[in-house]
């Protein structure tokens, strides 16, 4: 193993035109490229060496084909963990009917949980320029992971393959997703965005049809290789399209050795602490309410195919139930993104946050076929439009956009663990009582609270602005 010796601070500030500083043959730093390589410790920097600060195109070729790439990211990352509800259905009906509703939960929470969670690693490195890495890695895992499911036939085998894999390659995917579009765009960024997340309702929805078309005809194990391969070809396509437009430069300490990826995304977060963004209330206020969003967000995804069946839907209707949401969740994701533009994105989600709460306690008085099909429109539309308009609050609160990775990839932890709770707290409470009531008021305050730290947020917002005109 290297020792480090006599380390020494340089600080670069440079654009691509200025001269870089003189090293000494032994401690010549590295380019930041693409590719992880032996480089040296990043702690911190505000500025963008690859990329000028320009304004953003809002607009071109180049702009609409990274919405493209993160439409197919959002496709394979958030939309295919969404479609999880028809996982859930036929696991606890067929391949582990031996485990309970809960315990069958866990696969899907542990997917988004690392989804999520993987933001706190993932995000600094997409800002320090390793984009194209993570895709390849992301990209690999998750084909991986449908392929060793197609495999599995106990319980542990099903969480390895398909929650601790395929979670970890979704988790690559899903910052570049989130982040690609916002450094293009500025007047039209929420339309450019709910664009892009469109891809998330198709996955949801695609995803779901392929499985409940296929795995009668052809087997489990079979269709989930055939979902794996058509993963393969969409995220390929992403890949070799997505160009990031800002990165971070550094302020290196040169040291004798490597520099693993994992210090280069711990430098990251340690400019995110030093650059006052965990003490902005805004940031935190909103921090907590996406806490709240998620922490009731994926309950209806998973239990909604089985409670229509308890309440007056035939299976054969029940099994396209999540197919309507997703679709529905399309308009749901684009048409309140273009009134975001126009009125203010954070009144338009703290509007959409509040709907979305009435519509989750409108469950509760579902009995009939009508009703579970209401039910599933409405909510794919407004929740959908939680989910979008989210980053895009995030991003009209930050400056520095070279920052968007790191703090997404911050907030993604909250987000995680909100979802990794979740399901399996509404099926514990299901297993317990015997009735949905009980999961369904979880869901329902859940997102209210949601509401009511927007709110907060957005009354702060005008204060400071109110502040600042004084």
């Amino acid at each position: 193993m290297d020792t480090p010796v006599n380390e020494k601070k340089v600080e670069t500030n440079t654009t691509p035109q200025s001269q870089p500083q003189p090293q000494p043959q032994e401690q010549q730093q590295q380019p930041l490229d693409d590719t992880p390589q032996d480089a040296p410790l990043t702690e911190s920097a505000p500025l963008t060496p690859g990329l000028p600060h320009d304004p953003a195109p809002d607009g071109g070729f180049q702009a609409w084909l990274q919405v493209g790439a993160a439409f197919l990211l959002y496709w394979n990352s958030l939309g295919l963990l969404n479609g999880f509800g028809a996982f859930q259905t036929y696991y606890e009906q067929g391949l582990l009917a031996d485990q309970n509703a809960s315990a069958i939960s866990w696969i899907g929470s542990v997917q988004v949980f690392l989804l999520m969670a993987g933001g706190f690693f993932f995000g600094p490195l997409f800002d320090l320029g390793y984009a194209r890495s993570m895709l390849v890695t992301g990209t690999f895992l998750l084909v991986f992971g449908c392929m060793m499911a197609s495999l599995a036939t106990t319980y542990y085998q099903v969480l390895l393959a398909q929650g601790f894999c395929m979670g970890i390659g979704a988790g690559c995917l899903y910052i570049p997703a989130i982040t690609l579009v916002p450094s293009y765009f500025a007047r039209h960024r929420a339309l450019a965005m709910g664009v892009a997340s469109i891809g998330s309702s198709m996955g949801a929805s695609l995803y779901p049809l392929m499985f409940a078309r296929l795995q009668p005809r052809i087997g489990y194990a079979w269709t989930m290789r055939a979902i794996g391969g058509v993963a393969l070809v969409l995220c390929s396509a992403a890949t070799a399209v997505a160009q990031p437009r800002i990165r971070r430069a550094p302020v290196v300490v040169v040291a004798v050795g490597g520099t693993s990826a994992a210090r280069w995304s711990l430098a990251g977060l340690h400019h995110l602490a030093h650059d006052a963004a965990l003490l902005d209330r805004r940031y935190l206020i909103q921090c907590v309410a996406i806490f709240f969003s998620n922490l009731a967000f994926f309950q209806p995804l998973y239990y909604l195919v089985s409670y229509a069946e308890a309440h007056g839907t035939p299976p054969s209707l029940a099994q396209y139930l999540l197919v309507i949401l997703n679709m529905a969740a399309i308009p749901g994701r684009l048409l309140p993104s273009v009134v975001a533009d126009r009125y203010g994105v954070i009144a338009t989600f703290l509007a959409i946050c509040a709907v979305t709460a009435a519509v989750d306690f409108y469950w509760i008085s579902v009995q009939n076929q009508a009703g579970n099909l209401a039910f599933a429109v409405l909510y794919g539309f407004f929740s959908s439009s939680v989910v979008t308009l989210a980053p895009v609050v995030l991003s009209s609160i930050t400056h520095d956009l070279s920052t968007l990775g790191t703090r997404l990839g911050c907030v993604a932890v909250l987000k995680g663990i909100s979802s990794l709770i979740g399901p399996p707290i509404a099926g514990a409470i299901l297993d317990a009582s015997g009735s949905y009531l009980g999961a369904q008021l979880f869901t329902g305050t859940a997102m209210s609270l949601t509401a009511v730290f927007t709110l907060l947020m957005y009354l702060t917002v005008r204060k400071m602005r109110n502040t600042s005109a004084v």
